[in-house]
């Protein structure tokens, strides 16, 4: 039952966030007026109700390296979530998670008519600590390093190189959503596997 979305599309979940993703991304460097369309702008969600641009920003990216770091680190972290909590709530929790992690920027900035933010990167948090809940010693292998790297870890840089982009970048990419997506994607996977995550915890003592 928890493969009904992989087996009615005819293709993996996972592929097919990616694929989309890439498409959309793509096709919003190539047509501007459609990357202006879907771009988080806070103000214009709070005054006009554009509130479609929670969910579509969260397939815009900045630039290939943007967008293939995102994709590349979904990519280590869906097999251990997808193998645990199914196709049908990967998704859910994907979707969703690209909403929740741009709640806290749409709040602050809903009075800013100049900020505009885009980017998987909630998303993507939200999948990486599912992961690690669920697999806490899982290992990846990272490209252009001979070895393999803990996923708590990667994890901690990848948080902590968030919180410096945030204090001191200006490069429109919402990296305080990493904070949001890691703290709903944590709690969404505990809401659907309460005891195996728990008993994953427990196996790091």
């Amino acid at each position: 039952m928890e493969d009904t979305l992989a087996h009615v599309l005819g293709m993996p979940a996972p592929a097919l966030l990616i694929g989309s993703v890439v498409l959309v991304s793509v096709l919003g460097w190539v047509v501007p007026p459609l990357y202006r369309a879907l771009l988080l702008n806070p103000y214009r969600v709070r005054r006009h109700g554009e509130i479609w641009r929670l969910l579509t920003a969260g397939w815009l990216h900045q630039d290939v390296m943007h967008l293939g770091f995102n994709m590349l680190t979904l990519y280590f972290f869906t097999a251990p979530t997808v193998r645990v909590l199914g196709a049908t709530r990967f998704v859910v929790l994907y979707v969703s998670a690209v909403v929740v992690a741009y709640l806290p920027t749409t709040l602050r900035h809903q009075r800013n008519p100049g900020y505009n933010s885009l980017g998987a990167s909630g998303a993507v948090a939200a999948v990486m600590f599912s992961a690690i809940l669920l697999d806490p010693k899982i290992k990846l292998q990272l490209m252009f390093f001979p070895v393999l790297v803990s996923g708590p870890v990667f994890a901690g840089c990848y948080l902590a190189y968030s919180a410096y982009q945030s204090w001191s970048g200006r490069d429109g990419i919402n990296h305080g959503a990493h904070f949001a997506g890691a703290i709903y994607g944590s709690l969404l996977t505990w809401l659907f596997e309460p005891a195996r995550v728990e008993r994953a915890l427990r196996g790091l003592w």
